[in-house]
């Protein structure tokens, strides 16, 4: 009987391709190791970004005493102007049918450098009566800042032709006039609608 027939055929196919079969094992263990990591790493990133995503905040009315300006008075700064911003309550469509719309109103100070100060923001309806003050005293804005102010898909007081009166001053000319739009958002079902409209100054309406 040769030695071959001694062994079994796994012990001499261990023998004769030892070294391969150990390479293969070795392989595939770091492979496993890999993969384990990666997806164990995956899922700590995913944790992780959960633990910092803060959702935005529901709206609530700002508090105009955080804004108010207690360092100067409406006299005592030489620029004043005011701007019209057109806002939509609802609009018409399939023959007249209203679509209520809710409206964000946002006024951004865009001077990286210099305040700026808001001495009303009034809005009118329809008919150009006034529905609401907003704000009714000096507040400012710091550089970059931004004022909000929403009106409910609900409240239909202003109609489709209601707008907004937002005056404002600075304490220079120099001073970057602010960026104040409307944004109207409105669902139905299905479906949605969103559009923005900007604000054009009124030259007439107070003068320095």
């Amino acid at each position: 009987m040769s030695d071959n027939q001694k062994y079994p055929e796994w012990f001499l196919l261990l023998r004769e391709h030892g070294v391969r079969i150990l390479v293969v094992l070795v392989a595939f263990v770091v492979l496993l190791y890999t993969l384990t990591w990666t997806s164990t790493e995956q899922r700590l990133d995913a944790i992780e970004d959960t633990a910092e995503y803060e959702p935005p905040r529901a709206y609530t009315p700002p508090n105009l005493d955080a804004y108010a300006a207690t360092d100067v008075s409406v006299a005592s700064l030489p620029v004043h102007r005011a701007a019209y911003v057109p806002v939509y309550s609802h609009i018409y469509y399939d023959g007249g049918r209203p679509y209520l719309l809710e409206t964000t109103l946002s006024l951004r100070n865009v001077d990286p450098k210099r305040p700026i100060y808001v001495s009303a923001v009034e809005y009118y309806d329809t008919h150009g009566k006034l529905a609401k003050k907003q704000v009714d005293r000096l507040i400012k804005l710091e550089p970059l800042q931004t004022i909000e102010f929403l009106v409910e898909r609900h409240d239909v007081i202003g109609g489709s032709g209601a707008n907004f009166i937002v005056e404002w001053h600075a304490a220079t000319r120099n001073t970057h006039a602010p960026l104040i739009e409307a944004v109207m958002v409105g669902r139905s079902g299905t479906n949605a609608i969103s559009f923005v409209r900007k604000s054009e100054p009124l030259p007439q309406w107070m003068s320095d």
